[in-house]
């Protein structure tokens, strides 16, 4: 496959990905997100450049973590047949890249415990114990502090 296209999108586009891949078993609503309401959400789809499909998808909003001003991101999911291919990455550069663009020096996100090994590879530190998100299970708090203009090397892709 070739590189996606990575962009800024509207919730529509990405949400029935968001929805399938990362909680199948509940009800629709259980993907909506209360900060999307924020003015300053932007949500990113990666599209399959052959067909325009949305195989990957992320959305961020600036939400304070322990007090300092930061961006946090929800509901990044890829496409279950393309898993391991850098989209998920790649998609998370992009997001990185939008939210240093918008002054923002720290980036947070509620992973699961079995993404821990793609956060880390992308520059973010566990932060604190496991904790448990019913009904989705085990989590940790996954950190990233950017300096101004510039993200670590990992998240960055230099």
């Amino acid at each position: 496959m070739d590189e996606p296209t990575i962009a800024l999108a509207d919730r529509a586009e990405i949400f029935e990905l968001r929805r399938s891949a990362l909680r199948p078993h509940l009800p629709p609503e259980a993907s909506v997100y209360p900060e999307e309401g924020h003015p300053d959400t932007f949500y990113l789809a990666a599209r399959d450049p052959r067909t325009g499909a949305v195989i990957g998808c992320a959305t961020f909003f600036p939400q304070p973590l322990d007090g300092e001003p930061g961006w946090r991101f929800r509901g990044m999911a890829t496409v279950a047949e393309l898993r391991g291919r850098g989209i998920g990455a790649a998609v998370l550069r992009r997001g990185v890249a939008e939210v240093v663009r918008r002054g923002g020096q720290l980036i947070w996100c509620n992973g699961r415990t079995s993404a821990a090994g793609f956060y880390e590879r992308n520059g973010f530190t566990r932060k604190g114990a496991e904790f448990d998100v019913p009904p989705l299970g085990p989590h940790y708090l996954f950190v990233c502090h950017l300096p101004p203009s510039e993200a670590p090397a990992r998240v960055s892709g230099t």
